[in-house]
């Protein structure tokens, strides 16, 4: 039988900001854990990835 909440929680998060305020930035850190050079986004990224032991999908 399976057990009952045995799914990990899993978090969906949302950035929302001004042009040139950092998203991407702030996404690749929290991904990488390291400042990666961004250029300007067209369109929108969606990462998923697992920080500490929760999953966490961001865009």
């Amino acid at each position: 039988m399976g057990q009952r909440g045995s799914k990990q929680p899993e978090a969906r998060v949302l950035l929302l900001g001004l042009d040139n305020a950092g998203k991407s930035t702030l996404l690749y850190k929290m991904k990488h854990n390291a400042s990666v050079s961004t250029v300007p986004t067209i369109g929108f990224n969606v990462e998923m990835f697992e920080h500490l032991t929760d999953t966490a999908l961001l865009g």
